[in-house]
């Protein structure tokens, strides 16, 4: 190592490395505003780094899970989508709570992560859903770690729990229950449009983020074009981001029964009247509130819950149980269950 004063009286330290991919020399440097023994001790060590980065040579630093989820979090951002990173976010302090945050990512073992994720289901009453999700982060943290040249073992292990013997909810409504939750959703008129669009969900089979993503441009004579969903998971009710569908499959072309129609020009009449208010913000959204902002479902989803306990419905009803509900009516009418059947009025 040398070092070269600079002008500005700083000093640059200067190391120089054979590439093991060209086998020629090459130079790496840093720049420090001392020259003191501490200096050259820490400008040594930085200089090492960049040599190691540079030849991919594997990381000699032993670093926490804590800190390798730094290092991965700044990463994966970038590669996915904002509702992919948002939901690794809201699970974050789990993963690192599950793992340890000042355990050091090389002593992090089968043996180890197992008794790990056996101790959230079995006593701290994880479901196993969540359970494998954790998993399935920390696996993601340490791999990535190891891909960037630090000491990491990825833990290869199944997962044998025993699920527990839970009493099964049908995840949809009967027909009568779906008709007493629209019309509790209509005794109140700040509801009557989350009843249509309740309605709607269980003619069509839409997720709720395709449903608010539906734009006047989508409409076709007796159909709709499904190319998009929104996520507000961002914290902001006025943000509206659009991306594409959940999966590949997602876009598609949904059929419209006659109430299914009857549903959308209503919509489109009282939104063409709020279009009139100096509120109105047209971003050509059709489930809209009355500023033309796509309903938030964090809005949308107590009132649906507070809803269908007023009903009488003894179950944790989410927009998701509208998407079973319309697979339960097209197998009451022997449809086949793919994406571009709709439902008639059949409740």
């Amino acid at each position: 190592m040398w070092i070269e004063e600079l002008p500005n009286g700083k000093y640059k330290y200067n190391e120089r490395y054979k590439d093991p991919y060209t086998e020629k020399y090459r130079r790496v440097s840093i720049t420090l505003t001392s020259k003191s023994n501490q200096a050259k001790k820490q400008a040594m060590m930085d200089l090492q780094d960049k040599i190691n980065s540079a030849i991919n040579k594997p990381n000699s630093k032993n670093i926490t899970f804590s800190e390798a989820i730094e290092l991965f979090i700044s990463d994966y951002e970038r590669k996915v989508k904002t509702s992919s990173f948002l939901s690794f976010k809201s699970t974050k302090k789990a993963v690192i709570a599950t793992v340890g945050a000042d355990t050091l990512i090389k002593n992090i073992d089968s043996i180890y992560l197992r008794k790990k994720l056996e101790d959230m289901y079995y006593n701290q009453g994880y479901s196993l859903n969540y359970v494998k999700k954790v998993k399935a982060y920390i696996l993601m943290v340490l791999g990535y770690s190891q891909e960037n040249g630090y000491n990491a073992e990825i833990p290869r292990f199944k997962l044998n729990l025993v699920e527990r013997q839970t009493e099964t909810i049908e995840k949809y409504l009967e027909k009568d229950e779906l008709r007493s939750l629209i019309k509790q959703l209509n005794s109140h008129m700040r509801n009557t449009r989350k009843a249509d669009m309740v309605e709607f969900m269980a003619l069509t089979g839409l997720r709720y983020g395709e449903l608010i993503a539906l734009r006047e441009d989508d409409l076709y004579e007796g159909y709709i074009k499904v190319t998009g969903t929104i996520d507000f998971r961002s914290g902001n009710y006025n943000e509206v981001v659009r991306t594409t569908p959940k999966t590949k499959a997602a876009n598609r072309n949904i059929s419209l029964s006659d109430r299914a129609i009857e549903i959308l020009f209503k919509i489109l009449q009282e939104n063409r009247f709020y279009k009139e208010t100096k509120e109105y913000k047209d971003l050509g959204y059709i489930f809209t509130t009355n500023k033309g902002i796509p309903i938030d479902y964090r809005t949308f989803a107590p009132a649906l819950k507070n809803a269908a306990v007023k009903a009488g419905i003894r179950k944790p009803v989410t927009s998701h149980y509208l998407r079973h509900t319309h697979i339960s009516f097209l197998a009451e009418l022997n449809i086949p269950n793919k994406s571009g059947n709709g439902a008639s009025r059949a409740y």
